[in-house]
């Protein structure tokens, strides 16, 4: 660690620092909003997922409450526009189906589902309206409108046979006749004289034929002109005519006209007839049609034992026979038109609770996605706080480690410094070769400056020691004394010797230095290779120069040495002082 804190100057390790705080604040800051996007994309998953989901089930409930709610008005008014609407929900129906589908795997098999029944309730549909089309949309068209037509040609046809009440005035015309014969009273006259006339206003807006009804009307007339001589004569005294004559024989003659296109209660069984037919299309009880055979059967008795024409009889044997016939067919179609109905209801009754079953899915899905998305909030929010407070906490024992990298070593600086100004310092800053850093580099000269002021005050010793040898040496009284100050003046030399032997040492191996950074200079071409190469010779020089001068430390002498060399030794020496 330290080796790699001395490679980075101070500012490369502040910038270092604030690099790496600004990286961990940039983790945190990631975090967050990887974080805040989780759960951004949750709620997004959930709005685009579920509620779409949700959103898409409530538009295909409302879809298909509007096709049934045209179905069920095209089966109460019968009118194509409602069938039609109803094809038109049912595509916009399938259009979200298919959209449905496209949600989700759960989603696509509700789609799937609901597809099959909408097919299976759309071919239902069709059916039910083209059975009620043959059946008939209005009484006009289909089988309804086929017996229809029938039966309202017979009933025009029982309004000329319906002379019920031309018969009964005529009865009564004929009472009174007899009572104005038997009491003489001119009240009967006028009776008969008013019944004459309602019973021309009821051959007037009769619907018989035109040529019976001039028949009628001409014997009418006849009657009516022989009754007045008739009564004229029965009002007289002592009349004995028993109330016989001309006007009897035209009433006669009317009553048989009557009676040749009579038959007893056509027009009212010909009414139940229709009554029945009413009660069975408005309600479809099947009680009802066995009520229109019944009734039909008395119509054809009726007809058959009457005594209109054998033309008259046949031609309304023949109607009533279509009519019965239609109106069979047309309580056939109806029960077909039930079943389909009932299968057409079974399937849009399973659309319903299958399109209800995927809200409630989507909701209880959307419910609980929910408690999870707030579950993981909460457990990023608490993991987001714990990489907070990490970041912090790394981050400042980070500052504090870089800091006391920068530190320490200045801190021990100033006490060798201060060992420097007031005492003799012994340590030495520990520094890394070849490092960047400038606290390294001030280490390094603070180390270098103490080495250099440990050899000064070495080499100042030693010369002090050599002198006062000297001196002692110039000094000596005797054989003894001058020997002690040769011994002492040897022992100061070699200390001298060792000394320039250490500083040699470190200009050699500063000779070494030079020549490798003269070759990494030539390699990496950072110089030109002449001034490399000039540098490197010279630093070899300076190196061989330095092993010509290397000095060997002296053995000792003995006495007759130590004269000599005291007589030989440099007088510069004196002068070192």
């Amino acid at each position: 660690m330290d080796k790699l804190s001395s490679k980075l100057r101070i500012g490369e390790k502040i910038g270092v620092g604030f690099a790496l705080v600004g990286l961990l604040l940039a983790g945190v800051i990631w975090h967050y909003h990887q974080t805040l996007r989780s759960v951004v994309d949750d709620y997004q998953q959930l709005q685009r997922v579920f509620e779409v989901r949700k959103s898409l089930a409530v538009g295909i409930e409302i879809d298909m409450a509007a096709a049934r709610d045209a179905e069920k008005s095209f089966l109460l008014l019968r009118q194509e526009r409602f069938a039609a609407d109803v094809d038109r929900h049912l595509q916009a129906m399938r259009e979200k189906v298919r959209a449905l589908a496209a949600v989700d795997q759960p989603s696509q098999q509700t789609a799937e589902q609901l597809q099959a029944l909408m097919a299976t309730y759309q071919e239902r549909f069709a059916a039910v309206a083209e059975a009620w089309r043959a059946m008939g949309l209005d009484e006009n068209s289909g089988i309804q409108g086929a017996f229809r037509q029938k039966i309202h040609r017979l009933h025009e046809l029982s309004a000329q046979h319906n002379v019920d009440r031309l018969l009964t005035v005529l009865l009564q015309i004929r009472r009174n006749e007899k009572d104005l014969a038997l009491r003489q009273e001119s009240a009967y006259r006028d009776r008969v004289h008013r019944l004459l006339l309602e019973f021309r206003q009821l051959v007037e807006a009769s619907e018989l034929p035109e040529a019976t009804r001039q028949k009628l009307l001409a014997e009418l007339a006849s009657y009516s002109k022989s009754f007045e001589a008739y009564a004229a004569s029965a009002l007289r005294p002592g009349y004995t005519g028993a109330g016989k004559g001309p006007f009897r024989d035209a009433a006669q003659r009317i009553e048989a006209i009557l009676h040749a296109h009579y038959v007893p209660n056509l027009e009212t069984n010909i009414l139940k007839l229709r009554r029945r037919e009413k009660d069975f299309l408005l309600r479809g009880d099947e009680s009802y049609p066995p009520m229109v055979v019944e009734i039909a059967r008395t119509i054809r008795a009726q007809v058959s034992e009457s005594t209109i024409s054998e033309a008259d009889k046949a031609q309304l044997l023949a109607l009533l026979r279509d009519y019965q016939r239609s109106f069979l067919t047309l309580v056939s179609q109806r029960g077909s038109i039930v079943a389909l109905t009932a299968e057409m209801n079974a399937a849009a009754d399973q659309v319903a609770p299958l399109i209800e079953a995927n809200v409630a899915q989507a909701n209880e899905t959307m419910s609980r996605r929910a408690r999870e998305i707030d579950e993981d909030a909460q457990a990023s929010v608490r993991l987001g706080l714990i990489v907070t407070a990490s970041t912090l906490l790394l981050a400042a024992l980070l500052a504090l480690g870089i800091t006391d990298r920068i530190v320490r070593p200045v801190r021990r600086m100033a006490g060798l410094l201060d060992d420097l100004a007031y005492g003799t310092p012994t340590g030495r800053v520990p520094t890394v070769p070849g490092g960047r850093n400038e606290i390294n580099a001030m280490a390094e000269s603070l180390n270098a400056l103490l080495d250099h002021r440990a050899t000064f005050l070495g080499w100042w010793k030693a010369s002090m020691d050599e002198l006062n040898a000297r001196r002692a040496l110039l000094g000596s009284a005797d054989e003894a004394e001058r020997d002690e100050a040769i011994t002492g003046l040897r022992a100061a030399s070699i200390v001298k010797v060792q000394k320039l032997n250490a500083i040699r040492g470190r200009l050699l191996q500063h000779a070494h230095d030079l020549i490798a950074v003269s070759r990494r200079l030539s390699v990496a071409g950072s110089l030109p290779a002449s001034d490399a190469k000039q540098l490197e010779h010279s630093a070899q020089a300076i190196e061989s120069l330095l092993d010509v001068l290397a000095v060997a430390d002296e053995p000792p002498r003995t006495g007759d040495d130590s004269r000599e060399a005291a007589k030989d030794a440099p007088p510069q020496m004196d002068g070192g002082r």
